[in-house]
């Protein structure tokens, strides 16, 4: 964790803590922790003995650390489990620490007798030092832990960090004016001007002011990304409803467009596919006089998803084999794709991939996502979980694309086709049925224009905003570093 992730994480009280705790070790002599307090940890009885669990003392774990009062826990064991481990029983207010996971450098009161696993570590003081006090102490502490516990599988710290860690333990009556000063600020009472150490005092208020000014920022800018979200969307749905371009009346009406491609589509001879006809109550929304509905397998070729047993055809070099993972809203990743070497005779080539093709993923958490080929594609196959549309005429292409990404009609027509419970499922028959406004074939060039036209225009706008959000944050950590003089997590490492 970075000084930049903390202070967007934690609570202005603990930027103040860290802050203070900064000061006294800049100031005062400096001690180890060890030469405050004892520390320890817990243990986890065997999980084959089961007469070990299900008992009646708590056993605390490191995800139950919240930097707070420790109410309750999950788990219980016996005190068979007790003896045949090498937990320990604390007693309640014992101060306790995470050393492990994500967890790493958490704190927790016990509010009871508890024991704990072994990446918890227990702190029993041995000075004169308010339990408080240590509290705050070790949770602005924390980015020095997870620094520290960076590297492994999983990130910890052992009780030897914690004993080595550096502190400060001013008078009990200094310590209670600190720990006044951020129960304040945590409870949402501001800041008292009347704090001790006036140099301290002058940092805490400026981040302070750096942290509610960078939450305004972080909403507007977030605010601003949405609105433009909802702006594309209200293009789209203006798109398939005809409401972007104006109407030509010299344009023939769709329907002569939907005559030429069934005309085209039987040329090849084979039997088309009947589907059922688009009801007036089945019509989400309104079209143009000269738009028609129709359903996707209409105006297709054929949709097909690929081949099941393709896994023995993997190789390092060949075609590229098209998973629903490669396919985004509206693009294909063909960059670490599977690649397959077909046998030179094998049935397969009808989920070959091409120019204008349109591909739907429909098994999995990413189901429901299409893209268009609008480019020369090399090689490519689908894969089970992604359906094949071949389009009669490909210019239609683009629009029919648009119309899956519009809020409304063909989209909430996928979206309401989905099915299954763990694995969301769409069938080949469902995309078949997925109903379509089909403008005249010159309007939809007019609309595709349009579309890409003012989403090119929200696109600059975003990049604009993240932009300056990144140039906010970079502005902040310069300034964060400089109040903090932390390094970085690897700098600390290294």
């Amino acid at each position: 964790m970075t000084i930049l992730e903390l202070f967007k994480k934690v609570h202005p009280s603990v930027l103040a803590a860290k802050m203070i705790f900064k000061h006294l070790q800049d100031n005062f002599p400096v001690l180890k922790i060890s030469d405050i307090a004892d520390t320890s940890s817990g243990g986890t009885p065997n999980r084959g003995m089961i007469e070990y669990y299900n008992g009646d003392i708590p056993w605390v774990k490191s995800g139950e650390l919240k930097d707070g009062i420790i109410t309750n826990c999950d788990e219980y064991i016996t005190a068979s489990g007790l003896k045949n481990s090498s937990a320990k029983l604390f007693p309640k207010g014992t101060l306790l620490v995470a050393m492990y996971g994500a967890n790493i450098g958490k704190t927790g009161v016990l509010d009871f007798d508890a024991t704990t696993n072994q990446a918890v570590c227990a702190i029993f003081p041995k000075v004169d030092i308010s339990k408080d006090f240590l509290f705050w102490y070790f949770k602005q502490q924390r980015i020095e832990f997870i620094a520290i516990g960076k590297g492994g599988a999983q990130p910890n710290i052992s009780q030897t960090v914690i004993n080595n860690a550096s502190i400060v333990v001013p008078d009990p009556k200094i310590q209670k004016k600190i720990v006044d000063f951020l129960e304040a600020i945590e409870q949402g009472k501001g800041i008292d001007n009347n704090f001790f150490i006036p140099e301290v005092l002058e940092d805490v208020e400026r981040i302070y002011k750096y942290k509610n000014s960078y939450i305004d920022l972080s909403d507007s800018f977030e605010n601003q990304l949405s609105q433009i979200s909802n702006l594309n969307q209200a293009i789209l749905q203006e798109a398939v409803q005809g409401k972007l371009v104006k109407q030509d009346p010299k344009d023939e009406h769709a329907s002569e467009l939907l005559k030429r491609i069934k005309a085209e589509k039987a040329k090849s001879g084979k039997k088309e596919k009947l589907l059922p006809p688009i009801k007036p109550e089945e019509i989400p929304f309104e079209i143009p006089e000269n738009w028609v509905w129709c359903r996707l397998g209409e105006i297709s070729k054929y949709i097909t998803s690929g081949s099941r047993d393709w896994s023995k055809f993997y190789s390092k070099e060949g075609a590229h084999f098209i998973r629903s993972g490669e396919i985004k809203t509206n693009s294909v990743v063909l960059k670490d794709t599977i690649k397959v070497k077909l046998p030179e005779k094998i049935e397969g080539k009808r989920s070959l991939v091409e120019q204008g093709d349109l591909l739907t993923t429909i098994t999995g958490g990413n189901v429901g996502k299409c893209a268009y080929i609008d480019f020369v594609i090399p090689e490519s196959y689908v894969s089970q979980s992604v359906a094949l549309t071949k389009l009669v005429d490909i210019r239609i292409g683009k629009f029919i694309h648009y119309c899956f990404q519009s809020p409304i009609g063909t989209s909430t027509d996928l979206k309401e086709s989905v099915y299954g419970i763990g694995r969301p499922v769409l069938s080949l028959p469902q995309i078949e049925n997925l109903r379509i406004p089909l403008p005249p074939l010159s309007e939809q060039k007019s609309i595709v224009s349009e579309i890409e036209k003012q989403l090119a225009k929200t696109k600059q706008l975003k990049e604009h905003i993240i932009a300056n959000q990144q140039a906010t944050e970079q502005l902040l950590k310069a300034l964060l570093h400089q109040a903090f003089e932390v390094k970085e997590m690897e700098e600390v490492n290294n």
